[in-house]
C-alpha cells in the first residue's frame, strides 16, 4: 500500500536527526509515540520514500536537509551540495529560538560538527552537556566564549577540518582530566563564575562547566593542530611548547609526569576514543 500525505505535513530542519523528524511528524498529527516508526519498520520500502510520501516532499529535498539518507551511489552533483555537512557522528539540540522562529517547534535534534557549540545569533551554548532545551544557557556575559568560537573556526580554515577535529578531541579530553584533578585554572574559573552568577540554576551542570572550559580547549587545540608547535611538543626539547601552555592555560604550571594527559600525548601521540571525520566529503571525480 502506497503511503499517503498526512493531514499536517512537517518540513525537515537542516541536519535534523531522523528520530527528531519522525517525533515532530507524529506530534503534529496527534499520533501515538512510535507509531510511524513501527510502520517504517514494517514496510519494506526505503524510509526516505515513506517519509517523502507522508510529508508530500521530494526525496531530494529530504536528502539535502537530512544527509543521513544519502546513498553511496548518490548523484555527484547532489553530493557536492552536501560536502562539509555533518555525518552521523555528533548530535545536539538545535537552538530553540532559531527553531521556533522557523516554525519547527521548541525541540529539534540535529547532527552537528565539532565547532557548532554556540548559536552566534542568540548567544546560547549548544555544545557539550546540552541534552535538552533547558540546558541551553546564555553566554552573552562571557564574550571570551564567542571569541574562542571565532578562533576555532579560523583554526579550521588555517589547518583543515581533519587535523583540528583530532586536536580538539584530544584537547577536550586533556582539559576535562585537568578539571577532574584541579577544578581547572583561573581563566576557566572566572568564566564559570560569570556564567553561574547570572544563571544560578545552571550551576554545577555539565553544560556550564563545558562552556567554561571551551576557551582553554580551543587554546590547547591551536597549539596541537599547528604542525610547527606539534613538532616541538613531540621533540626532545618541548620547553617552548610547555611555556606556551603554561602562559595561555595553566597559570604558569608546567604539566609533569607520565600520568599527566598532555605529557602522555606528547610522548605517545595519544588519540583516545576518536571517532573520525564529522563531515561528508565530496564525491571523487569519475
Amino acid at each position: 500500500m502506497t503511503p499517503r500525505p498526512l493531514p499536517r505535513p512537517v518540513h525537515p530542519y537542516k541536519d535534523e536527526t531522523t528520530p527528531s523528524f519522525i517525533w515532530r511528524l507524529e506530534t503534529a498529527n496527534i499520533l501515538r509515540p512510535g507509531q510511524l516508526r513501527t510502520l517504517l519498520k514494517r514496510n519494506r520500502r526505503p524510509w526516505i520514500e515513506s517519509l517523502a510520501a507522508w510529508t508530500n516532499c521530494d526525496p531530494d529535498v529530504l536528502e539535502l536537509a537530512m544527509p543521513q539518507f544519502v546513498q553511496p551511489d548518490l548523484d555527484p552533483s547532489l553530493r557536492w551540495k552536501l560536502a562539509g555537512r555533518p555525518t552521523r557522528t555528533t548530535h545536539t539540540v538545535a537552538c530553540n529560538r532559531c527553531t521556533l522562529a522557523r516554525g519547527a517547534g521548541r525541540f529539534v535534534q540535529i547532527y552537528s560538527t565539532h565547532e557548532q557549540v554556540i548559536c552566534p545569533r542568540h548567544r546560547l551554548w549548544l555544545g557539550d552537556g546540552v541534552t535538552g532545551v533547558t540546558d541551553q544557557l546564555s553566554i552573552r556575559d562571557t564574550p571570551e566564549i564567542t571569541t574562542a568560537w571565532h578562533h576555532h573556526k579560523n583554526l579550521i580554515t588555517r589547518h583543515g577540518r581533519s587535523g583540528v577535529r583530532k586536536a580538539f578531541h584530544i584537547a577536550s579530553v586533556i582539559n576535562w582530566r585537568w578539571y577532574d584533578r584541579f577544578h581547572h585554572f583561573t581563566a576557566a574559573t572566572d568564566t564559570y563564575d560569570a556564567l553561574a552568577a547570572k544563571q544560578p540554576r545552571h550551576a554545577n551542570s555539565h553544560a556550564i562547566v563545558a562552556a567554561s572550559l571551551y576557551p582553554s580547549i580551543v587554546n590547547l587545540t591551536a597549539a596541537m593542530a599547528s604542525p610547527h608547535w606539534a613538532e616541538i611538543a613531540h621533540s626532545r626539547r618541548p620547553d617552548l611548547f610547555l611555556d606556551r601552555i603554561s602562559a595561555e592555560i595553566t597559570d604558569g604550571w608546567h604539566p609533569r609526569g607520565a600520568s599527566d594527559p598532555l605529557r602522555h600525548w606528547m610522548t605517545e601521540d595519544w588519540l583516545p576514543g576518536f571517532r573520525g571525520s564529522d563531515t561528508i566529503r565530496p564525491s571523487a571525480p569519475r
